[in-house]
């Protein structure tokens, strides 16, 4: 029996607009850019016109999809660039006695050159556009989350968890001109319906919120799946597996990752990207910047060659191929034709992994060349199977360490979250007892909410966690938070223009400016 393999990428830059360069800031989403966003979306437009429609899901994170759509960082981004094209031939000249290194220069200002040529003459500065197309000709579906993927589960007003949904559908509406369908849970983050000690009641699971705004679908971690219980089985399964979708009470389908494909590209130890040949992501040349190395060792890295990397990506591809056919030939699901949910960080592809992009591609015309796998989104899953779903329910998991919540609520960092909740009350407060009666007032107000949801951002716990940029964190989360005090202090006598400069507000908005027409009235307390 035939079976469907279903790719996610999930694509998420913290807001990083005039907050940083380098190390952090807005470096990460040029790196992204370029990296993987524009390689992705020429692979995927070599695809089309080859007549392979691979239905990958891509998910957009809303708070990215206004910085791709900021004219700022779109001008940013070509003095990005420009500088690497200089730095790259720059390298040319210097390396005129080293011709190894020398040829991996000319590679990347190729690179380099067709990457910035695609962004400016194919896809017309309009990343968003161009994907919007891709998913109008049915190549992709692309897919909402939360709008500065917030940790939706430790989010203690409902409110709070409203806003960041409504926001994640609204925002995706906007830019893409139809309701999303498929939503990714920021860290595959879930919890089922809870008692609110605070509030004396039970509250809504995230899925029921996901209801009210239309989703149909998202994604989970495998354990969330695997130690689900049945409410209807339908199939007598002994137990709820991975290659099944799943409906819950709510009528909301769930799809768990497959281990096996996951591991073939995380894991460090049997992973693609630790093959030798690949580019070595963690060395930089001092002078340029640009990397030259490849994974060879901890000492004394050998030079990267472009043509051996590609013969080995052609290699991986036509293993991972081989591995979907073995997976689908070993599912015994019996009903439905076997699913295989792949989702991954889409900047792991290119960014991390230099080579992944074009893995991506050499995979979808292997399985595109067999008839083993058929390529389908998860909409077209359900529009097929979903009346066959069995139904579950599911405790709190995430995808990230011990598959709990770990990693963003721990006692190193767990001060941030009566930070953000609180927030989240006052927010209530104010739009309660006040209602702004001038153009001043509601500039006040919105700029409460955007500070509360750059705020409630899950970047900012996640990084104090693994410390790659944790003073970064600390001050960005710290910054949102003094600018969101001064704006209620504000709030609370809109009549008292002493409380907050407009020099001061302009500045604030001139920073924190994503949704420009945001609904302020959604932050409302809700029951």
């Amino acid at each position: 029996m035939p079976g469907i393999f279903a790719l996610m990428l999930h694509s998420h830059i913290p807001y990083c607009r005039k907050s940083g360069v380098w190390p952090a800031g807005e470096e990460w989403l040029f790196e992204a850019m370029n990296e993987t966003y524009i390689p992705l979306l020429r692979s995927l437009r070599s695809l089309y016109y080859d007549g392979i429609r691979p239905r990958t899901m891509i998910g957009l994170v809303p708070i990215l999809m206004e910085q791709l759509a900021d004219e700022y960082m779109k001008d940013r981004f070509c003095e990005y660039m420009e500088d690497k094209i200089r730095r790259a031939r720059a390298d040319i000249d210097r390396f005129r006695s080293d011709p190894a290194k020398q040829r991996v220069a000319h590679y990347w200002l190729e690179r380099f050159e067709a990457n910035y040529s695609a962004f400016t003459s194919d896809f017309h500065r309009d990343i968003l556009g161009t994907l919007k197309w891709l998913q109008d000709e049915h190549v992709i579906e692309v897919v909402t989350s939360a709008a500065t993927h917030g940790f939706l589960p430790l989010l203690e007003n409902d409110s709070a968890v409203f806003a960041q949904i409504r926001i994640g559908v609204e925002t995706y509406r906007s830019y893409f001109g139809c309701s999303p369908r498929g939503f990714w849970l920021p860290e595959c983050a879930y919890r089922p319906e809870q008692f609110s000690d605070r509030d004396k009641r039970m509250r809504k699971g995230i899925d029921e919120w996901l209801l009210g705004e239309g989703i149909e679908y998202f994604f989970i971690e495998s354990v969330g799946i695997m130690r689900a219980s049945f409410v209807e089985n339908l199939h007598q399964e002994a137990g709820p597996n991975l290659f099944r979708g799943y409906k819950l009470p709510s009528g909301v389908c769930v799809f768990g990752r497959n281990e096996a494909t996951g591991k073939q590209v995380w894991s460090p130890e049997t992973g693609y990207p630790g093959d030798p040949y690949y580019l070595e992501f963690h060395q930089k040349d001092p002078e340029s910047g640009l990397h030259y190395t490849r994974v060879t060792g901890k000492d004394n890295k050998q030079v990267y060659d472009p043509e051996k990397a590609s013969q080995r990506v052609e290699e991986h591809a036509r293993h991972f191929a081989g591995l979907v056919s073995d997976i689908i030939d070993n599912a015994g699901t019996g009903v439905a034709e076997p699913v295989i949910v792949s989702p991954y960080d889409c900047e792991l592809f290119g960014h991390w992994w230099h080579e992944g992009v074009d893995w991506l591609e050499k995979v979808y015309r292997e399985l595109a060349a067999e008839d083993t796998a058929a390529l389908r989104s998860l909409s077209e899953y359900l529009d097929q199977y979903r009346d066959d779903l069995s139904t579950i329910t599911m405790e709190p998991s995430t995808w990230g360490l011990n598959s709990d919540y770990t990693v963003w609520l721990n006692p190193e960092h767990g001060w941030i979250w009566p930070y953000i909740n609180s927030c989240s009350v006052k927010m209530e407060q104010i739009l309660a007892q006040v209602r702004p009666s001038d153009e001043r007032g509601e500039r006040i107000i919105r700029q409460m909410a955007r500070e509360l949801l750059l705020m409630q951002g899950s970047d900012w716990p996640f990084l104090l966690f693994t410390t790659q940029a944790k003073e970064y964190a600390n001050q960005r989360f710290h910054h949102h938070h003094q600018r969101f005090q001064k704006l209620i202090w504000a709030a609370q006598d809109l009549g008292d223009h002493k409380r907050l400069s407009e020099t001061e507000l302009s500045r604030i908005e001139d920073v924190d400016c994503p949704w420009q027409d945001l609904d302020w009235n959604i932050f409302q307390r809700r029951e």
